[in-house]
């Protein structure tokens, strides 16, 4: 009788450990991504006076390195897609005395693909590509991050121009393409 349940109780015990339940679930997390294309100018407002130091006796007004702030974006794509930042005037009636070139470097900060300096770009009517290549990535907070805008002003004609503030408005996108 020993042996019987001896036997009977080996037998349960390993019938429970060979059949005992195993209770599992699991969870799907999906994370949905959006399409997000998020621009700001650190800057919203440029000045800049033209002193008489800077101006050569005979010839025409060139300023250049006149700092813009920077840009600063976050921007979340298809696969395979890229986006752009383009800048125009909004005001071109002074285009016809001077010439405005604006440069914005590629950011130093930032994760991801926060895109390519066009390089030195002419400001016109139509919107021209500053930042190109822009996939998805953010370029940060910081007053430093961002891409860093930087302004040239050639005056070659006298005329409009006079003595008081000229105030111009450069518009940034960032769009598709």
């Amino acid at each position: 009788m020993r042996k019987t349940l001896l036997s009977a109780v080996f037998v349960t015990c390993l019938v429970m450990i060979v059949f005992s339940a195993q209770n599992t679930a699991s969870q799907e997390l999906r994370i949905i991504v959006e399409s997000v294309a998020l621009l700001d100018v650190s800057n919203s407002s440029v000045s800049f006076e033209i002193p008489q130091e800077m101006i050569v006796p005979g010839s025409a007004i060139f300023l250049q390195n006149i700092e813009g702030g920077h840009l600063k974006y976050t921007s979340l794509t298809e696969a395979g897609s890229l986006r752009k930042i383009t800048a125009s005037l909004s005001d071109f009636s002074l285009l016809e005395v001077l010439e405005i070139g604006i440069t914005v470097s590629a950011p130093d900060s930032g994760r991801g693909r926060v895109g390519v300096s066009s390089g030195r770009v002419l400001l016109t009517a139509d919107p021209q590509p500053v930042v190109e290549g822009i996939g998805s990535g953010w370029t940060g907070t910081e007053d430093a991050d961002g891409a860093m805008v930087v302004y040239d002003i050639n005056m070659f004609s006298a005329e409009m121009l006079v003595d008081g503030v000229v105030n111009l408005e450069v518009l940034f996108t960032l769009t598709e393409g």
